[in-house]
């Protein structure tokens, strides 16, 4: 590894107006997940204040002096290289202050390497994640220099004072209002200089030789008409693989599901992890709300609890089903069956150690449905090689891609009126409308705290990805795949409505009417975008070299 260099300072981004969606958004399976969820939709502001006053750092290859792990904070000498008696004498000159690990040969005569491309990181309220996503990028093995900025979408938390503190080599972005995933992300990008621009969630620590794998192959044969790259990105930890079964029982006429038990609580060596544990495909979702959540399961499936690496694990389940019967938890070597009551009872039992940890898949690029749906490739799959394969696929994920700067430029990067979710499937479908194509590497490796700033099926998750959904395809798809979509979101609210007014009436309850109201909501914050979303539509057709039937081969079937 070369010495440290003091580059000085680079332009940065302007104060260039960002639009972004005043008006709330709903939910959907989305491509990507923001790590910078807004506090509110409605917080979104046209136009961000304050110029980024801070110098560019060149944060290159590897930073091996760095002895902390990847997922670990570490201080700001650590990531330079250098002792802190040579950050406080260096305080006084910006350009050295600024000065991240690069690839710049020694001598008094050494210009600075160029960077090649910016690593651009969007954070609301993400002190507590940002030291592991940027101990990982001080960490990165490359030969070639890189920056890296961070925007930072109006936190309250002490994100700036911990990047002036002990990130000195990051450059940031500041916006006095939260601009959201795309909005945040544009106001840097419309200021990129270098040939390449990447994208990183503040949730993800990207493994040592991310950054050089995902612009590998630009310069690849047939690289020239590659528009974007994306990575394998998996959860953070990894996880202890379970199997649950226990008799199923249908509620009634009004609840046709098949039922196990419903499940309240789930500790780790007493540790809380609910809402971390990752079973789509045995359970319905979170139910109860925000502060009393639960999750009903099926008969029988599996689920991913996240445990420490090594050593035995005590796991807790706090449960209940419609009558008392048993519950049988099985691992690779083992099982334990337990008794669950009609009222919630908390057990308790041991795995020993020796039991595998698995990594779980979050997105090896992304698929869009039929019926306009986008979804992550290999969502919740337990990581057995079976996406090892480096190869074309139709979406890219908005944590951990790499695009071609003029491209992106050419774009006009994210479409801010979507705030956040669905951005990175609009993008890639563009992308795709240019004629270039995006790639699948399954050597970049993120490891991502799925949904750490903003909560899967909450409000917020629900409205955006609801209304992004159909922005997207009317901007986007065929009109006969737009039309269709946009058509059946009316008629489902309404039978939503009368469905729950139905259940209400028979249980003499008052019916709950958020879920109504907020697909309401959807529908008039898409009405008030679409003259503008009609109008995306015909630039793109204008500049399109690939129809869009010819695009539609790529959607795929439930």
């Amino acid at each position: 590894m070369s010495d440290p260099t003091t580059p000085g300072p680079a332009p940065g981004p302007n104060t260039e107006s960002a639009s972004a969606s005043s008006s709330p958004a709903s939910p959907a399976s989305a491509s990507s997940s923001p790590a910078t969820a807004p506090a509110s939709p409605a917080s979104a502001s046209s136009s961000p204040a304050g110029a980024p006053a801070s110098p560019v750092s060149t944060s290159s290859s590897p930073a091996t002096e760095s002895s902390s792990p990847a997922g670990a904070p570490a201080s700001a000498s650590a990531a330079l290289g250098v002792t802190p008696t040579d950050l406080t004498s260096a305080a006084g000159d910006p350009a050295v202050a600024a000065t991240g690990p690069d690839t710049t040969p020694a001598g008094p005569e050494a210009e600075p390497a160029k960077p090649l491309v910016t690593v651009v990181i969007v954070n609301w309220n993400g002190a507590h994640l940002l030291p592991a996503c940027l101990d990982g990028l001080a960490k990165q093995v490359t030969g070639f220099a890189f920056e890296t900025w961070v925007v930072d979408n109006a936190s309250q938390d002490s994100s700036r004072a911990l990047l002036a503190e002990r990130y000195p080599w990051v450059r940031l972005v500041p916006s006095e209002t939260n601009l959201g995933f795309a909005g945040g992300n544009n106001l840097a990008l419309r200021a990129v200089t270098t040939e390449y621009a990447a994208l990183l969630n503040n949730d993800a620590v990207p493994e040592p030789d991310w950054l050089a794998n995902l612009l590998a192959p630009f310069d690849a044969p047939g690289g020239d008409r590659l528009g974007a790259v994306t990575g394998k990105v998996v959860f953070l930890p990894r996880f202890l693989r379970l199997r649950l079964s226990t008799p199923a029982f249908t509620p009634g006429p009004h609840d046709p599901r098949e039922l196990g038990v419903r499940v309240s609580s789930v500790t780790v060596d007493g540790r809380e992890v609910l809402r971390e544990v990752l079973w789509e495909k045995l359970t319905f979702g979170a139910e109860g709300g925000r502060d009393a959540p639960f999750f009903w399961t099926r008969g029988d499936g599996e689920l991913c609890v996240p445990v420490p690496e090594g050593g035995p694990v005590t796991l807790g389940f706090t449960w209940a089903g419609q009558a008392p019967k048993p519950v049988t938890l099985s691992w690779d070597g083992g099982s334990v069956t337990l008794d669950a009551g009609a009222e919630p009872s908390t057990v308790e039992f041991t795995v020993p150690d020796g039991v595998a940890r698995v990594d779980v898949i979050n997105n090896v690029g992304g698929i869009v449905l039929r019926d306009g749906y986008g979804a992550d490739r290999g969502y919740q799959q337990v990581d057995t090689g079976q996406f090892a394969r480096a190869e074309e696929v139709f979406t890219a994920c908005g944590n951990g891609m790499a695009i071609r700067t003029q491209l992106g430029r050419e774009l006009g990067w994210f479409d801010d009126d979507f705030f956040l979710y669905y951005e990175d499937t609009d993008l890639s479908w563009r992308i795709r409308a240019r004629g270039y194509t995006i790639r699948y590497i399954p050597d970049a490796v993120l490891r991502h705290v799925h949904s750490a700033s903003s909560v899967e099926w909450s409000p917020l998750f629900v409205f955006h990805t609801d209304r992004n959904r159909l922005l997207m395809l009317t901007k986007d798809a065929s009109a006969r795949i737009a039309l269709a979509a946009v058509a059946r979101y009316p008629l489902t609210t309404a039978s939503i409505a009368l469905r729950t007014l139905r259940q209400a009436w028979a249980a003499r309850s008052r019916p709950p009417l958020r879920p109504t109201w907020l697909r309401l909501t959807v529908i008039a914050s898409y009405l008030r975008l679409l003259p503008a979303m009609l109008a995306r539509r015909r630039a793109i057709s204008r500049t399109a070299s690939t129809r869009r039937h010819e695009l539609e081969n790529w959607l795929v079937r439930r």
